[in-house]
């Protein structure tokens, strides 16, 4: 899966703010970047290739309950009728 430079730069901004995220001790700033974080990974996470992850990243979006939004597997949104618990 090659990248395009847009999809470079999302994935860049994602791996960055994930990295950040659990050393900002200003609350608000935290709470601000995990929005931050959020949005970029729900908008383009699916056009992201999980492999390119480094290991910091990689653990903060599984603890924002992020990762399974990364690549283009099934999401759980997808599956009609299935219970997510």
């Amino acid at each position: 899966m090659a990248e395009s430079q847009e999809q470079w730069y999302q994935r860049q901004a994602v791996e960055h703010l994930a990295q950040h995220i659990p050393f900002e001790q200003d609350v608000a700033s935290k709470a601000e970047q995990i929005e931050m974080l959020r949005s970029l990974v729900l908008r383009h996470g699916r056009e992201m290739d999980p492999e390119q992850f480094g290991f910091e990243a990689r653990c903060e979006l599984i603890r924002l309950g992020l990762w399974d939004r990364i690549g283009p597997g099934p999401h759980p949104e997808d599956q009609e009728g299935e219970e997510l618990f």
